[in-house]
């Protein structure tokens, strides 16, 4: 059975208030030796504080909730490596901490969505990631009612967080571009790419980094005087068929002699390629992908594009904070640089 407040007035002979304040938020009014005292009973008879409790008074949970779809396209709410990571560390600096509510369009969508995640699940704010076709009535909600909820991975008008992948794909054409590489490649084995017209007006469909990615690549190739290069398909292949279009990229004479890989998954088939045709990297191929750290791949440390998924935890929570003071001011965008990438499978071409 808990211990109360009545106990260990009870225990230290000092009044039922007296107690509460010393346990509560106005130790500072009573002496050091009377803080010490009520401090020294509570942890003898085991004292925990009343969440709940505490709650009420300061009109806080304490907790911050992710939010995540059930929607069948899993890439709407995928979870990348360190985001989780960089929320909770950063939540746990400010004593709060982390619960996830999945819910399906027909939820996300419905006035009710507000109280069943503020309420139901006693959090403070929402920090959400449901990255692209978000569906607008739920983003309506939200507007009008003030909700303090920040996005992540998202790329909107306000109230999110996202790494800068128009820089990023620049900084890794430009390396490529320093080492002399001419004939380079943004390789996407699940989403048409090359159409810029077209891909824009894809825009609400897909993920803002598809976008973005062929745009920084192709900003960069035709400022350098060369036509950017892209190898993708229209629909999702299986990996025996992403190795095989793979190997066909890297055969012949024309080939690129660079590679930078939108994920892990046409990094992993590009490797495989490789290997089938006896190409070492980085040495008759450099390679760079968009992972949130160097990928290891068959003996390879691959050289990534590291996207910022941690630091893009820490600063969602920060500009939640931020919304909690005040719910109905709109933050501004906060786009995350990349950092340098790796050596590791970079070289000037030998070709």
């Amino acid at each position: 059975m808990s211990v109360t407040i009545k106990e260990i007035a009870h225990h230290t002979g000092l009044s039922i208030p007296t107690v509460g304040n010393i346990l509560g938020r106005s130790g500072h009014r009573y002496n050091a030796q009377t803080r010490a005292r009520v401090l020294e009973a509570a942890k003898e008879l085991g004292y925990r504080p009343n969440a709940s409790a505490r709650s009420v008074r300061n009109g806080r949970f304490g907790c911050a909730a992710l939010i995540l779809s059930r929607s069948r396209q899993q890439t709407l709410s995928h979870i990348p490596v360190g985001l989780l990571d960089g929320l909770d560390d950063e939540l746990a600096q400010h004593n709060m901490h982390l619960t996830v509510s999945r819910l399906t369009d027909e939820e996300l969508s419905s006035q009710n969505f507000l109280p069943k995640v503020l309420r139901e699940h006693t959090a403070d704010g929402m920090i959400v990631n449901y990255t692209h076709q978000i569906p607008q009535p739920m983003l309506d909600v939200i507007h009008a009612h003030h909700a303090p909820a920040v996005w992540v991975n998202a790329k909107l008008a306000e109230d999110c967080v996202y790494p800068d992948d128009l820089a990023g794909a620049r900084a890794a054409t430009e390396m490529l571009l320093r080492l002399g590489h001419k004939r380079i490649a943004l390789v996407h084995m699940v989403a048409r790419l090359g159409w810029e017209g077209e891909i824009q007006s894809m825009r609400p469909h897909m993920h803002y980094s598809v976008i973005d990615r062929v745009a920084g690549f192709s900003e960069v190739m035709r400022e350098a005087g060369h036509e950017p290069a892209f190898f993708s398909h229209d629909r999702f292949i299986e990996t025996p068929d992403q190795i095989e279009a793979a190997t066909a990229l890297l055969s012949g004479t024309g080939r690129p002699t660079a590679i930078i890989a939108y994920s892990e998954i046409e990094a992993h088939a590009i490797v495989c390629a490789a290997r089938v045709l006896g190409l070492s990297l980085p040495r008759d191929l450099s390679l760079i992908v968009f992972a949130p750290r160097d990928l290891p791949v068959l003996g390879y440390e691959l050289s990534a594009a590291a996207v910022p998924t941690f630091e893009m935890g820490r600063r969602a929570v920060l500009m939640l904070l931020e919304k909690l003071k005040a719910p109905e001011v709109p933050r501004p965008p906060e786009p995350l640089a990349y950092s340098t990438i790796s050596p590791a499978t970079v070289g000037p071409p030998s070709i």
